[in-house]
């Protein structure tokens, strides 16, 4: 959308690079409290481990209960894996919508939500198939907290992936498309987010 255009229409509008820089500004302000939140989980996860007060990081086995044993890293790491290729279409979609090449942005969008559910499905997965509960011991209440932050995580995530493929799809993202940019921050976080919590939980 031109300047012209845009100021002819309603002259106290302000110009869409205006209010992307703003709304760019906001995502970040709620990135870094994210941030925080991620950083403190990590702190409690290695500070438990390491304490391990009457070895209840992992919990022997008793008359009355098994023994908790770690879950597979590999499953965590494959979540990671659809986190991180979800994070590759949204790119893609982004260098489209930035080249004016609509059905590239559309394709990169459709791709990033699939990834976003697969995901998010294999996340759920994960956590209602886990061997313990959340009383189970330090490290079982340590992986729930992580796994259900990346959860909520991946359900922004996907919420916000519809909401991305459905205005390219009906062409939104023709005249200027800063959502994308501010999305591909978002995108770049919760792969990281995935990624620490997965290097976390590789240590047991």
């Amino acid at each position: 959308m031109t300047v012209n255009t845009h100021t002819s229409a309603n002259p106290h509008a302000e110009h869409p690079d205006v209010v992307g820089s703003r709304n760019r500004l906001g995502v970040i302000l709620l990135l870094v409290a994210d941030v925080a939140m991620a950083l403190s989980v990590l702190f409690v996860y290695f500070y438990l481990r390491q304490q391990n007060v009457n070895d209840m990081w992992l919990p022997a086995a008793t008359k009355d209960a098994k023994a908790v044993l770690p879950v597979s890293t590999s499953g965590v790491w494959f979540v990671t894996a659809l986190a991180a290729l979800g994070l590759a279409a949204h790119l893609f979609g982004l260098a489209g919508a930035r080249a004016k090449k609509i059905s590239q942005l559309n394709t990169g969008s459709a791709i990033a939500l699939l990834f976003s559910a697969a995901a998010l499905i294999y996340q759920f997965s994960q956590i209602s198939t886990a061997p313990f509960t959340t009383t189970s011991g330090a490290y079982a209440s340590c992986y729930f907290l992580i796994a259900g932050l990346n959860t909520l995580h991946l359900v922004l995530t996907v919420f916000i992936a519809i909401g991305n493929w459905n205005r390219a799809r009906i062409g939104l993202y023709v005249s200027d498309h800063w959502q994308v940019e501010i999305i591909k921050i978002w995108w770049i976080w919760m792969t990281i987010s995935s990624l620490l919590g997965a290097f976390a939980l590789s240590f047991t």
